[in-house]
C-alpha cells in the first residue's frame, strides 16, 4: 500500500454560449451531408450578421447556389465572429502565452476579472 494520495478525476464541463445574442455569423449547412460548406482552402461560407437579418440570409443563400450548393440552410451562430488568418495566429499566440485569445470574448474576460478579484487583485477598476 502506498502513502501517495490517489488523484481525483478532473471534472469537465461544457461551456454553452449564450443563445440570446443578437449578433453573430450565418454559415451555410449543406442539405446533402449536414456539414458546414467550405471551399478548397477550407474557408467557411459565412457572413457576419444580426439574428434573423433576411437580407444577409438571402445573400448567403445566393452565394451557396453560386458555389454549387443550392440545397441547404443558413445556420446562425450567436456570438461568433469572423477572423483573418493573421488574427487567428495572434489569438493562438496569446492563448499559448496564457492570455485570453481575444478581448471580444466577453465571457472569458468576465471570468478572468472574477478570478482576479478572488485572488485579491484590483481588476478592471
Amino acid at each position: 500500500m502506498s502513502n501517495r494520495k490517489r488523484l481525483k478525476r478532473p471534472t469537465v464541463t461544457r461551456v454553452h454560449e449564450r443563445k440570446d445574442m443578437e449578433w453573430g455569423v450565418y454559415c451555410w449547412r449543406n442539405a446533402s451531408d449536414g456539414r458546414i460548406f467550405r471551399d478548397e482552402d477550407n474557408n467557411v461560407l459565412s457572413i457576419a450578421s444580426k439574428k434573423l437579418d433576411l437580407d444577409k440570409i438571402r445573400i448567403i443563400t445566393e452565394a451557396a447556389a453560386h458555389f454549387g450548393q443550392p440545397k441547404g440552410e443558413a445556420v446562425f451562430l450567436p456570438g461568433a465572429v469572423k477572423a483573418t488568418e493573421e488574427e487567428h495566429r495572434e489569438q493562438v499566440d496569446r492563448m499559448k502565452s496564457g492570455l485570453i485569445p481575444t478581448m471580444n470574448d466577453f465571457g472569458a474576460v468576465t471570468d478572468a476579472k472574477v478570478a482576479g478579484r478572488a485572488r485579491g487583485e484590483k481588476v478592471g477598476e
